[in-house]
């Protein structure tokens, strides 16, 4: 009888598998064709009719992104570490943050958390014109802290939301027998709790990394130098430096953008998704 209902509940998992794969599929289908974009000859993008195997291979345009487009490599640089610092510093105040909220009972905590929730309500679009104004007035423009400042304040919501849901679930027991061993408070976060808390550590550097990294509106608004411009905005400079549509030193600038995205998750990929859902539902 287990058996049975074993195959029949397999069966009923097909399509949903199907629908999967098909989700999957269309979402990787554009990167896909932007990758055999760029492996492929100019002479050979522009052959009708068109074809999905390239007919030859090549690294050319690849090369030529890394070695003559100099903007490039500035732009890689401005992406690395504005998000490199702007998830170090999400990632120690939202631990801490979460620590407090998860750990400690004060007057007033679930009426903070409510205002966390809260702002993640909002769109954080409505946050650029009072950040233009506000960096214009301190001369914050065109630098790295110009970016990473509002960076940690819109990821750190939902830092704090994750990191609140992990720490809420490691035993009062262990916060205890840490004190008893004389741990002070930064011993107890540092050495104690945070190794506990590996999959809300991974999920939050994940989330941020990813919008960070990608994100367009407040990169390309706060860096009206061409110098201080982020990978996202630096693309959209240099296909219009080129004048003419490289459709294959495009896609080599776009795959190369990508790769970073990839790199977290595949490192991390064993503790995001543990993270993710004990720290929102917990949260």
């Amino acid at each position: 009888m287990t058996q049975s209902w074993k195959r029949i509940a397999k069966k009923r998992q097909v399509p949903l598998y199907l629908l999967v794969s098909v989700i999957v599929v269309l979402y990787l289908l554009p990167v896909l064709w932007m990758f055999i974009t760029s492996i492929r000859p100019t002479a050979d993008i522009y052959h009708f009719p068109p074809t999905v195997i390239p007919k030859h291979v090549t690294l050319a345009n690849y090369v030529y992104v890394l070695t003559k487009m100099e903007g490039f490599k500035r732009y890689f640089l401005n992406s690395v570490v504005v998000t490199t610092v702007s998830v170090a510093l999400v990632l120690v105040a939202s631990s801490m943050g979460g620590y407090a909220f998860g750990m400690y009972k004060f007057k007033g905590k679930e009426l903070l958390f409510m205002g966390v929730i809260f702002v993640l309500t909002i769109p954080y679009i409505m946050y650029l014109i009072p950040t233009f104004i506000m960096e214009d007035k301190a001369g914050l423009l065109n630098t790295w802290l110009g970016l990473i400042l509002p960076y940690v304040a819109i990821n750190l919501p939902w830092g704090l939301l994750i990191m609140r849901g992990a720490f809420s679930t490691i035993p009062m027991e262990i916060r205890d027998a840490a004190t008893i061993d004389g741990c002070s408070e930064l011993q107890m976060w540092y050495k104690v709790l945070l190794p506990i808390a590996k999959p809300a550590i991974a999920a939050t550097t994940i989330i941020s990394f990813v919008f960070i990294w990608q994100e367009f509106l407040f990169a390309s608004t706060l860096m009206s130098k061409n110098e201080w411009q982020t990978l996202p905005v630096g693309i959209v400079w240099m296909r219009d430096e080129l004048q003419t549509m490289v459709y294959g030193r495009i896609g080599a600038m776009i795959i190369l953008s990508i790769v970073p995205v990839f790199v977290p998750f595949v490192l991390l990929r064993d503790f995001f998704v543990k993270g993710l859902s004990e720290g929102m539902l917990k949260g």
